[in-house]
């Protein structure tokens, strides 16, 4: 059972009336010896006799109130606290603050307040503005409830043991989650056909002698980043560490180094979506409270930055864990048993604007409950969710109130157009509007595939690159559904050619927009790679207008292509430009899908 107050008791000093009741108590203090050497059942036999042979000696009472909280016999414990007041309203002001704090937790309001507005003291005024502010809350809350129907996952995913910290793949086929029985170890269950298979063990190069727990998958799939505990090469108690999937087999995980890990317990790691930030749980000394969130980044050259905290309206003077950030990057969820709840720990989110955490938001009643509600994971979609309540693991649909914006994914292989054999290749999208990396990674090493998670509503550029191939361009929206498809990349040699998906110019003009910059900087890092090669830079139109503009426009399109790329350290003698007007159309240029193929910027290898 969860409580929603503490117990400060049994060396408290305890009011007793005269002299004349010296013999009380004597044996009061010797009850409260006895708890003080951890003897309770003495101390409350001892207690029980002296109520009743001495039933106005009112401080026997309240120690004993104090056994009944600690034994979870909280009506018990209500009862003596009573018996207390009725008899002297001003014996003792703590008496107020328990009981109000004993009706807060029976969700009670109109007794929380009765109680906190007569105390006859002014120095609990700080505790009963924040018990005062809990039971408005919780009221408010169990009057305004948010539309929630839990299904317990059943006895394919829990267990008599405890079950937490879920984590699922952004395709909702694979969920992680932690079980603790001795020690913690990982388990994972696959999707078939909507319903969750038996949970497995991982192997043992993730489940080892070592302590593991709180693992993170990231959206793929194909990194697990997780805790370890007690391993020869950490840095503390407990240290993040991270594995890779190749071809199916979980690789020799890695210690994060100390950008991440720290001298104290580190724990509890989320990946966002685009596979360089990771959030995790610490309680270094320089946070804010017991336990904070942090974030870092993984730089291009590997390193992970320096790890920073979230701030005031992520981190309190409490306990912030189990941190999820939502494939759309909008949103990261947390649990937090200091941010004003209905209970211990509950569930919050911090929407993320502008890349500022905005202040916490309670997931509301009854998600969260007067039980522990410690961990939560989402769909892509943001409209299937699990969670961990009271150590067991459960499914739900997302109230629509409080659902992240929506993400979508693109799942694929890459191949060798002429071999057909699988290829690992680097994938890049970025946001056509200002150009910013939504995402980097690379395909599976062995069998070529990925899955990349987008925030819907967003225009991106899409390339994949690889060593001695061209690389592979396109543009997209993410209003549409999720997207699978084959990529196949054509090696380099002379003659091939490339559309370059995302070149964009004002209209009817050789101006070229900002949202071609990520294109044509990966045209460089091409060019750059593979030193030897030149290239020809085509412009083609539609065939609206006369055949003399188009010539003229397609070739001050190609020139405007080559100029950037001079401009930005390509040797000029690499580049020519070519403008065919609409010579060469791909496509129909009696429709406007077609005309718009045919408007398009290619580049072929000369040498």
């Amino acid at each position: 059972m969860k409580k929603a107050f503490y117990i400060f008791v049994f060396l408290l000093s305890f009011s007793v009336f005269s002299f004349a009741q010296s013999k009380a108590e004597k044996r009061f203090e010797k009850a409260v010896q006895l708890l003080r050497t951890n003897q309770v059942a003495e101390a409350q036999e001892e207690l029980l006799s002296l109520k009743e042979k001495y039933p106005d000696f009112l401080s026997t009472y309240l120690a004993l109130s104090e056994i009944y909280i600690a034994q979870e016999n909280i009506e018990t414990a209500k009862q003596e606290l009573l018996t207390v007041w009725r008899k002297d309203k001003t014996f003792d002001c703590k008496l107020y603050i328990d009981l109000a704090n004993i009706y807060l937790y029976q969700e009670k309001y109109d007794s929380v307040f009765l109680f906190s507005s007569s105390i006859p003291c002014k120095r609990y005024e700080q505790q009963i503005k924040k018990i005062n502010e809990l039971a408005e809350f919780r009221s408010y809350q169990k009057n305004n409830p948010v539309d929630f129907s839990p299904k317990n996952l059943g006895d394919a995913i829990n267990t008599e043991k405890d079950e937490y910290l879920p984590c699922l793949t952004a395709d909702i086929s694979e969920l992680l989650f932690t079980r603790r029985d001795k020690a913690e170890d990982f388990f994972i269950s696959y999707n078939k056909n909507g319903q969750w298979s038996k949970a497995e063990k991982l192997p043992s190069l993730l489940n080892s002698n070592y302590n593991e727990g709180a693992g993170s998958l990231s959206p793929d799939g194909r990194f697990i980043y997780f805790t370890r505990c007690g391993a020869e090469d950490g840095l503390g108690s407990c240290d993040i560490y991270v594995s890779e999937k190749i071809g199916g087999q979980w690789q020799e995980p890695k210690n994060l180094g100390s950008n991440v890990n720290s001298s104290a317990w580190d724990s509890q790691p989320c990946i966002a979506s685009d596979g360089r930030t990771l959030f995790f749980v610490s309680n270094r000394k320089d946070g804010l409270g017991k336990s904070d969130i942090y974030y870092t980044y993984l730089q291009d050259n590997g390193q992970w930055t320096k790890a920073k905290n979230c701030g005031k309206n992520i981190n309190t003077a409490g306990n912030e864990m189990s941190p999820f950030v939502h494939q759309s990057n909008s949103v990261i969820y947390f649990a937090s048993d200091e941010h004003i709840g209905m209970g211990g720990f509950d569930l919050f989110y911090s929407k993320i604007e502008n890349g500022k955490f905005q202040p916490a938001t309670n997931l509301g009643y009854p998600i969260n409950t007067s039980k522990d509600e410690n961990s939560l994971t989402l769909s892509a979609q943001g409209d299937y969710a699990i969670y961990a309540s009271d150590l067991d693991l459960y499914e739900f649909t997302m109230p629509q109130s409080i659902r992240p914006l929506a993400a979508s994914y693109i799942k694929g292989i890459i191949l060798d157009k002429e071999t057909k054999q699988p290829l690992s290749a680097k994938l890049q999208i970025k946001n056509l509007k200002n150009a910013r990396l939504a995402h980097e990674s690379y395909s599976d090493k062995k069998t070529g595939e990925f899955l990349i998670c987008l925030t819907q509503g967003e225009e991106y550029a899409f390339s994949i690159s690889c060593d001695n191939y061209l690389f592979y361009s396109e543009n997209f929206s993410t209003d549409q559904e999720n997207q699978e498809k084959q990529v196949f990349l054509t090696p380099i040699k002379t003659g091939e050619s490339l559309v370059l998906n995302n070149i964009f110019f004002e209209t009817n003009s050789h101006t070229l927009l900002p949202t071609s910059h990520a294109e044509l900087n990966t045209v460089i890092e091409l060019l750059q790679n593979n030193p030897s090669i030149k290239l020809l830079v085509e412009g083609h139109t539609d065939n609206v207008g006369n055949a003399e503009h188009n010539i003229k426009l397609s070739q001050q399109r190609a020139e405007a292509i080559v100029n950037y790329l001079t401009e930005k350290g390509i040797e000029p003698s690499r580049l020519k430009a070519k403008g065919y007007g609409f010579s060469k159309p791909i496509a129909d240029n009696n429709t406007e899908e077609g005309r718009a193929m045919n408007r398009r910027t290619e580049i072929k290898i000369i040498e």
